[in-house]
């Protein structure tokens, strides 16, 4: 008897305890200040966004043998990371990537997509749309990054002391693939 008189008590305190829903947490969670100082990925965001005027065009073959590139470039870099280049290389441009045994699709090379910014290892990797869809382990894509002008290749930055920007690419071994040095504009 005792038992049947506790079993509703029971019911109802379970029943009530389940309809109270935790509330959410009432203060925001603090994640701290975002980092600006040097090295950091605002600071490479900040001199690295803008337009930028290709001044010079190096490039190498696997094997080590260089040549000035005759080209004009146009790359523009915006606060949210998208990336647009334009290379146009001349004939005689065109000639000196092929004494290197570099084939170039056509005089006009241009991709925009987004990028990725590694400040602490001065690095801008892009990210297009066909990398994104697959996975970066397209077939497609990694060949893409055997040839040095492909924008698939991650790209180490640096700045030299007028403000000049210096892009480079490498080879898996580590050599320079390419070299180019760009102007704010």
């Amino acid at each position: 008897m005792r038992h049947r008189r506790l079993a509703p008590c029971v019911v109802v305190i379970l029943a009530l305890s389940a309809a109270c829903a935790s509330s959410p947490r009432q203060r925001p969670v603090s994640v701290g200040d975002v980092e600006t100082g040097s090295g950091s990925l605002a600071e490479a965001r900040k001199q690295l966004e803008g337009s930028w005027q290709l001044l010079s065009l190096r490039m190498a073959n696997a094997e080590g043998r260089q040549t000035d590139v005759d080209a004009t470039g146009s790359m523009n870099l915006d606060g949210f990371g998208n990336l647009h280049i334009e290379f146009r290389m001349s004939d005689a441009g065109q000639k000196a990537l092929a004494s290197l045994g570099i084939a170039s699709p056509n005089p006009v090379l241009t991709t925009t997509g987004r990028a990725v910014i590694d400040p602490q290892q001065q690095r801008v990797t892009y990210v297009g749309d066909d990398f994104v869809k697959s996975g970066g382990m397209d077939a497609g894509v990694a060949a893409k990054r055997n040839n040095p002008l492909a924008v698939e290749r991650v790209r180490y930055y640096k700045f030299d002391p007028d403000g000049t920007l210096v892009l480079s690419t490498r080879y898996p071994d580590g050599k320079e693939a390419s070299i180019g040095r760009w102007k704010r504009s």
